[in-house]
């Protein structure tokens, strides 16, 4: 049990360093590019969601669908507590507790109670039209966020490298690629140990989520404390960019787990079990 196990949490680590670069490449594409501050958070909370995706949709195409669901509902989970811990350090709750901010902070906290929901209810949770609901509930989420924010700020980090745009963005598209080339190559082993520690070494599907939650949690974490540090460096005290770009990363990291992750762990479960 103990290698199997040791040997699931070092995949999920090595997943993780890998979804570093993953986000380093996304961040010199918005330092070349100058993205708005909601851009650079949504696209950072998709690319360090990418660990959950591996968790999830390996777990669940071993048949244990249960610990695809308790990843996400503790990834979710962690996120938020990741996130308040970040901006009580950096002295930011004043600002990101904005009326302005009640819609980032909505889906964040929607993302976190339906995972809890649907642990409580296995049938519904294995349904084919529950992953349809779920994709419709992300697909409303980018819809009504379009439509609540039209004309976000430019990013505390846009235009840094903003002389040679074209080099910056080379060098962040081959981080990309390599961070996602890896990830996908260890998904399959991740997904191995985990029914192994499942089924031979007696874990519950359960325990095995949270266990990917917390190390899938790790890129989210990052994120925030060093989206909050860069604004502390190069903003003014009262410049709540960092906070849109924080919370954004939020909102985004947990409806994409819970709309678009979780369904492709149902549609692998379905596959494997058909």
């Amino acid at each position: 049990m103990t290698v199997h196990l040791l040997s699931l949490i070092s995949l999920g680590l090595c997943v993780v360093l890998l979804t570093r670069l993953l986000v380093q490449g996304l961040e010199l594409w918005a330092e070349a590019g100058g993205m708005s501050s909601k851009t650079k958070g949504q696209f950072l909370g998709y690319a360090t969601s990418v660990p959950e995706m591996v968790g999830t949709v390996s777990t669940a195409g071993y048949g244990l669908l249960g610990a695809g669901l308790w990843n996400i509902a503790s990834s979710n989970i962690i996120n938020v507590c990741l996130f308040l811990l970040a901006s009580s350090v950096y002295g930011r709750m004043g600002l990101v507790t904005k009326r302005k901010f009640v819609d980032e902070i909505a889906f964040a906290l929607v993302a976190l109670v339906i995972p809890l929901v649907l642990s409580r209810l296995p049938q519904v949770a294995r349904s084919p039209l529950t992953a349809i609901a779920l994709f419709g509930g992300f697909c409303s989420y980018v819809y009504l966020d379009r439509r609540l924010n039209p004309n976000p700020p430019m990013s505390v980090a846009g235009g840094r490298h903003s002389q040679y745009p074209a080099k910056v963005k080379i060098r962040g598209t081959i981080f990309i690629v390599l961070g996602l080339a890896g990830i996908i190559a260890t998904g399959h082993f991740l997904g191995r140990e985990a029914s192994i520690v499942v089924r031979e070494a007696g874990v519950p599907e359960w325990g095995v989520g949270w266990i990917l939650g917390a190390i899938t949690s790790l890129p989210e974490m990052t994120g925030f404390f060093s989206l909050f540090a860069i604004a502390k460096r190069d903003s003014e005290p009262d410049d709540d960019r960092d906070c849109q770009e924080a919370l954004d990363s939020l909102a985004a990291s947990n409806m994409s787990n819970l709309g678009l992750i979780y369904p492709l762990g149902i549609a692998a479960f379905i596959l494997t079990t058909m």
